[in-house]
């Protein structure tokens, strides 16, 4: 429980049918106290994705999210421990800007030999509100009952050319730069890091996932399974089956957080 907002997190984090190593890593923390202890309950989901080519992905993602967290932990629950008010909405927001750009300096090599990046999404929950901070084409989604929204806007190449009308959808899946990025961290291009926040309905369903689900398993049936499942793991092991099915090609990430007030 936190407060009256119940939680319900389940992952599936897995190397796929094709790659050889997992460059996707992820990390859920979720605290909540009872008694006569009292602390403002909390939840944090991490999503990243080294970037596939690279020498050091998969230690890029692993730091990245690691980093991202721990700053996270100290800068906002640890106050809440020692009974200080949550920070304004600003301040959150400024928070998990700077926690990304922790995550980025600690992946971050000159030298070309350590030239590993990394996406990163990731959703904070507390105060039944979402504060959400996103670098590349790792998604956030959000399920209720108006539909499976995404919340996240994926900083490729692919989406750009489609944004200015370059690029159809029908052309996307054929199109050889399908899986080039604009922004990751760790690398010389200047971050331009997302962060959004939103208030959470009454219940729902948060999905963050690596783009080897949402790269090859369409959003509709995306919704269909996450409307389908019985619990918060059965969904993510049903995403996850599917991204297989579509054949596995990279490395599959599912975190599914089931919510009611």
């Amino acid at each position: 429980m936190m407060g009256n907002l119940t939680l319900q997190p389940a992952f599936r984090c897995e190397t796929g049918a094709v790659r050889s190593r997992n460059e996707d890593s992820c990390l859920i923390f979720a605290a909540n106290a009872g008694g006569h202890m009292h602390a403002e309950p909390m939840g944090l989901f991490v999503v990243a994705d080294g970037m596939g080519g690279h020498v050091e992905g998969h230690v890029a993602s692993s730091e990245a999210a690691r980093v991202f967290a721990a700053f996270i932990i100290s800068q906002v629950y640890q106050p809440l421990l020692d009974r200080r008010p949550i920070p304004a909405d600003e301040t959150l927001l400024e928070l998990l800007e700077s926690g990304v750009l922790a995550a980025h300096d600690a992946v971050y090599h000159p030298e070309p030999e350590h030239n590993g990046g990394t996406t990163l999404t990731a959703v904070l929950l507390l105060n039944h509100q979402a504060f959400i901070a996103h670098v590349g084409d790792t998604r956030a989604y959000l399920l209720d009952g108006n539909g499976l929204q995404q919340l996240t806007t994926d900083h490729s190449l692919v989406h750009k050319l489609q944004e200015t009308g370059r690029l159809s959808p029908d052309q996307v899946e054929q199109y050889q730069y399908r899986n080039v990025l604009l922004q990751a961290l760790g690398q010389e291009v200047a971050l331009d890091i997302e962060t959004i926040v939103i208030e959470l309905p009454a219940a729902g369903k948060l999905l963050l996932c690596s783009d080897g689900l949402s790269g090859y398993v369409s959003e509709p049936r995306i919704q269909a399974l996450l409307e389908e499942a019985p619990s918060s793991q059965q969904a993510a092991d049903s995403l996850f089956e599917a991204a297989m099915a579509a054949g596995g090609i990279d490395n599959i990430t599912t975190i599914v957080v089931d919510f009611t007030a």
